[in-house]
Order: C-alpha cells, then structure tokens, then sequence
C-alpha cells in the first residue's frame, strides 16, 4: 500500500489531526500528537497507510482537520 504526505496545514485543527491518527490507527494519542508536532515543525510528515486500522476514516478526519494531503508511492 502506499503513503501519504501531509505537506499543508493552514487553518490545521490540531486538536482534529491528533484525533484522526489516534482513532484510525494503532498509535496512541502522544505518538498521534507527536505526528501533527512534526508536522508544524518540519512542514511535512509521511505516513505508510498499511499502518492505518481505517484507511478512509483517516483520510476522510485529515480532510475535516484541513490537512493537506498527497499520496506518494
């Protein structure tokens, strides 16, 4: 399965990112944070979306939390 690259967060929630990788993945809710935290730091953050418990669920929370997110191979 591929990747994301989340490369935008203009009007980011973050509180609704945090969220998104915490319910649709098996991370817990500081490695969730820690993702949106690099995110903010670095610009970018990727994700291998075979890690995803609900691939749609996770990409349909990161449209609502204004990610902007690409899919990368």
């Amino acid at each position: 399965m591929s990747k994301i690259r989340i490369t935008g967060f203009e009007n980011l929630k973050k509180i609704s990112m945090d969220r998104a990788f915490n319910l649709n993945t098996p991370l817990d809710l500081k490695a969730s944070k820690l993702i949106t935290d690099e995110l903010l730091k670095n610009g970018v953050v990727e994700f291998d979306l075979c890690n995803a418990n609900n691939v749609i669920g996770l990409l349909s929370d990161l449209k609502l939390a204004n990610a902007t997110i690409e899919f990368v191979e």
